[in-house]
């Protein structure tokens, strides 16, 4: 029985034990087949190619996704860092008649205009210094699928005439290339801020922001699906090899309460941390790490009357995620200016945001 018997009988038995015997595994194998269908149902009824949810704005974006998969205009993709931007892209993709054909992706944060077009473009061999062979841009690998531009927003004015010539015309040239190079492509941009307000300020071109969003899709904050989270912590604990572990109710109206500044990835990544640390079949309440959680993150930080000593490292460790937080709201998710209003260097602050699981 220990080693995973169902059940045994004892010699001598009758026929009619036996039959009793095997009749009583194959209802039991029944209602166990049974909750494993109940079980694949409603994760699919609550998940679409990855994404997960059940509230009102998640079947509005699934129903969004279903209907633009099928169209062959741009889309621009809207929301905070950690949203899932490039899962609803791999969902469009996945859901469209190009789904055999390449998804290739690229983050456009922190590129420089020489690194940016080579990555896009690609060049030729001798094109500049370390170019020692021709190499193709992704726009190449993805011709007849989709290409997917993360960090949209962060594209240099320089690169964004080159990047609308080939939105308009289908047709590049590698760098230091001279030859025509044709492309069906689809592309598909995200953007962590709001790119109308970068074309007021005159630093993105108002012609490519009209060229990119033609289909805007917008993703909600975790805040604003908190009903959600059950599903998701489910779906983590699952993914992370731990989906015989549950949360009790308080638990997870206990987690519920965070604002998630960081969104899905943020909570991914506590998760994996609470479920990291526990033996235990189920997850309590006073289980859950107090800095994962805004509102005792801040009850902490105002009083040490209660402790007998105090992790300093921890305490500054949450100062800097509330104050990373609060310039992130401020900023609008624009990291730039989040850093600004931090007095950090930009790279400083997503070193920071990638520490903490906000980034």
């Amino acid at each position: 029985m220990k080693k995973g018997a169902y059940d045994y009988i004892t010699k001598p038995f009758s026929s009619d034990q036996l039959l009793l015997l095997v009749q009583k595994y194959e209802k039991v194998k029944s209602l166990l087949d049974e909750n494993i269908s109940l079980k694949k149902r409603l994760e699919d009824r609550y998940s679409f190619h990855n994404l997960i949810g059940k509230s009102k704005v998640m079947i509005e974006l699934f129903d969004q996704i279903e209907m633009i998969s099928t169209s062959e205009m741009s889309i621009l993709i809207e929301g905070e860092s950690g949203t899932g931007k490039e899962v609803v892209a791999n969902a469009i993709h996945y859901n469209s008649q190009r789904k055999d054909k390449p998804f290739i992706k690229l983050s456009c944060a922190a590129l420089n205009e020489s690194l940016l077009e080579s990555e896009l473009f690609g060049h030729e061999k001798g094109a500049f210094t370390g170019a020692y062979k021709e190499k193709q841009g992704r726009f190449e690998l993805a011709d007849g699928g989709t290409l997917f531009l993360d960090d949209a927003d962060d594209i240099p004015m320089s690169s964004q005439v080159k990047l609308l010539r080939v939105l308009q015309e289908r047709e590049f040239e590698r760098v230091g290339g001279t030859k025509p190079i044709k492309v069906d492509v689809r592309v598909i941009c995200a953007t962590k801020v709001d790119l109308w307000e970068k074309v007021k300020r005159k630093e993105f071109r108002e012609d490519l922001y009209y060229r990119l969003r033609v289909i805007p899709i917008r993703i909600p904050s975790l805040r604003e699906r908190k009903e959600d989270i059950p599903l998701l912590v489910e779906h983590f604990l699952q993914k992370g090899g731990k989906g015989d572990l549950k949360f009790s109710p308080e638990a997870l109206e206990f987690i519920s309460c965070d604002d998630w500044h960081g969104n899905i990835r943020q909570l991914e990544n506590a998760i994996y941390r609470i479920a990291a640390l526990t033996k235990q079949k189920e997850i309590t309440k006073e289980m859950i790490p107090a800095d994962l959680i805004c509102g005792e993150k801040q009850a902490n930080l105002i009083s040490f009357n209660n402790n007998e000593s105090v992790d300093i490292i921890t305490v500054v460790e949450n100062i800097e995620k509330e104050a990373i937080g609060w310039a992130l709201e401020k900023a609008n998710h624009n990291q730039t200016k989040a850093a600004e209003l931090l007095k950090l260097k930009r790279t400083t602050l997503r070193d920071k945001m990638k520490k903490f699981g906000i980034a």
